[in-house]
């Protein structure tokens, strides 16, 4: 019975606890919480192979759904390798939406709610998603709070008191709920901006599961904060059986086995709008992570 919380707990975590929204939070308990979902009406795992589209929004108020994203993550896991990845696409990512032409890849969900936006990795990575997950600020800041201060280790110091608010020194940190946020939403001090940003997400994402690695180690039963955790900031729209299934191939996953890798890009424009192109070496990388869901 411990074993399968661990393991609920850790595919919970894996897949909605990572990402909150990048400009601010709303009131409504949609948008300030996590949501998740299925891509298609199916679920039909490729070769023990799984993938999952996890968003942060930007919406003040009301439904995130129809929000930009400003944190996009392809989360693979392989079931037989017990290996997996985490493929970050910068926000400002110049690609084509299905149905409205090439524009900025944070667009695809105001414009058709993370079902356009899988469409529109499907379009550029030929891979097929199978859940989507939506976080939002006040959930990410609720969670961090319940869960205990998550440890990282800072190469640099972090100030951005007019961005982020983060006001971070380097070395090994215990960050609580409003330093992690702050470091999760950082970019205008890194020479790479959002495409740091976006590296340092998926990071963050890593920590996490390390921590309830160690917690639950040190003593099984925090793995309960885990879950009351995990039940008080997410609503999920996927079968008891699917959760089951994922929860039997959590308990096989190890942090150090998932590879983190940001998609190559260049920075230019269109038009007045600064944009980032997709390098075409992406290609292989792809079709790397489509055929073995891992990166590392």
């Amino acid at each position: 019975m411990t074993r399968r919380a661990v393991a609920l707990v850790v595919i919970i975590l894996f897949i909605v606890a990572a990402f909150p929204m990048l400009r601010g939070g709303g009131s409504d308990s949609r948008a300030s919480g996590v949501v998740a979902g299925r891509v298609h009406e199916t679920f039909q795992p490729n070769d023990g192979k799984i993938y999952i589209l996890v968003l942060g929004s930007d919406a003040r108020h009301g439904n995130p759904q129809r929000a930009r994203s400003d944190a996009i993550h392809i989360v693979g896991i392989n079931a037989e390798t017990m290996r997996g990845g985490i493929l970050n696409f910068p926000r400002d990512s110049w690609v084509d939406i299905p149905g409205y032409g090439s524009a900025k890849i944070n667009e695809a969900m105001e414009r058709g709610g993370p079902q356009l936006l899988a469409r529109t990795l499907e379009k550029l990575t030929g891979i097929r998603l199978d859940y989507w997950v939506l976080t939002g600020f006040e959930g990410f800041e609720g969670l961090i709070r319940r869960i205990g201060n998550v440890p990282i280790t800072l190469k640099r110091d972090i100030y951005d008191p007019g961005g982020s608010g983060a006001r971070l020194k380097a070395g090994r940190r215990r960050l609580p709920s409003w330093r992690a946020l702050a470091y999760v939403r950082t970019r205008k001090v890194f020479k790479d901006g959002d495409i740091a940003r976006t590296s340092n997400q998926a990071r963050f994402l890593l920590q996490m599961l390390k921590l309830l690695n160690k917690q639950v180690e040190r003593d099984p039963s925090a793995v309960f904060k885990w879950i009351a955790a995990g039940r008080e900031f997410t609503d999920l729209n996927i079968s008891a059986d699917e959760l089951f299934r994922l929860s039997v191939l959590a308990t096989q996953v190890d942090v150090s086995r998932i590879g983190n890798v940001t998609v190559p890009v260049s920075i230019g424009s269109v038009g007045a709008s600064s944009v980032v192109f997709i390098s075409p070496r992406a290609t292989a990388l792809y079709s790397r992570f489509r055929e073995k869901a891992s990166l590392r």
